[in-house]
């Protein structure tokens, strides 16, 4: 029982090192393979990867760039070679164009080995116009996007998810990588099962449901709701127009919000610590249900066991 323990932990570490590899790509030299498409509108991209981290940013103009970078034996391989280019036969490698749609997929046919130092590791830097929908699916690679406007929905098995100045609708899915999302505006629904989430500067609604990891949301305009499984939530709001709900099955919730507002309160878990000003309701260590203010926005902090804490921003 012993030595099949050991050998599961070995495994563990072995795929642990390998996913880790898949993620961290670098970009310094040149890309080992590059392709250029026209558009003659608003575009649609749509990759497929397992493992390769994919970076997509919005460009002035009409012309899609695909750029591969390859590593192998840990070097980056910039010129063509023979041995890449057996290795890449294990690849399902497919790069199309259907009218203003692009489709990238790269995908590994076979095993990954257990050598990772000998593995192919492949990335794609992609540039598109701002005006472009993405669709990305991958096994663990990291995901980034910047500067693009459209409806944008990314799934990955583990990687992280970066998401900067862009506009449109985000809808992420994640089976434990980190999501940052900042300087965005649309709404944004998030769904992670444990990575950390963090966001920032976004003008738009906000659903996010985690099975672990922390949240951590600043400078929201609009309605928000989070919860997770355990994490603790905190957020730091300078405004609030909409309702805010944040829930934890365990973990601490804390937030921040404007003073002077009319609040309907509905506040509960192992303790809640508040200092409340003009109140109608009723008040215990552990709960709070009532309003502020005459009422109005909705605001729900619930947690199974944590502490609840609700400050108030420019209150002397």
């Amino acid at each position: 029982m012993k030595n099949l323990q050991s050998l599961l932990v070995l495994i563990f570490f072995l795929v642990t090192a390998s996913c880790t590899n898949a993620t961290s790509f670098k970009f310094y030299g040149e890309p080992y393979l590059s392709q250029n498409y026209l558009l003659t509108g608003p575009g649609d991209l749509k990759v497929e990867t397992s493992g390769s981290s994919v970076s997509v940013t919005g460009t002035t103009g009409n012309t899609v760039t695909i750029d591969m970078y390859v590593k192998y034996k840990g070097k980056e391989i910039d010129t063509e070679s023979a041995e890449v280019e057996e290795l890449l036969e294990e690849y399902d490698l497919d790069f199309s164009q259907d009218g203003n749609t692009i489709t990238l997929k790269a995908k590994k046919s076979g095993s990954w080995g257990w050598n990772s130092d000998n593995r192919l590791s492949l990335a794609f830097k992609i540039s598109v116009p701002h005006m472009m929908s993405t669709n990305i699916n991958s096994s663990g690679g990291s995901i980034s996007l910047t500067e693009i406007t459209g409806e944008q929905e990314i799934n990955t098995s583990g990687g992280s998810i970066n998401v900067s100045k862009s506009d449109g609708k985000l809808t992420t899915r994640s089976s434990g990588g980190s999501f940052r999302l900042e300087e965005f505006r649309g709404n944004v629904s998030v769904k992670t099962s444990g990575g950390s989430v963090k966001i920032s500067q976004v003008e738009g609604d906000i659903s996010i449901g985690s099975s672990g990891g922390s949240v951590s949301l600043e400078e929201i305009n609009g309605s928000i709701d989070a919860s997770t499984s355990g994490g603790s939530i905190k957020a730091q709001l300078s405004n609030l127009e909409k309702s805010l709900t944040l829930k934890s099955s365990g973990g601490s919730i804390t937030a921040v919000v404007p003073s002077g507002l009319g609040l309907d309160l509905n506040l509960s878990g192992g303790r809640v610590n508040t200092s409340l000003s003009n109140f109608s309701g009723e008040q215990k260590k552990d709960k709070v249900s009532g309003t502020i203010n005459g009422g109005g926005i909705p605001v729900t902090m619930q947690s199974s066991g944590g502490s609840i804490n609700l400050e108030f921003e420019g209150k002397n």
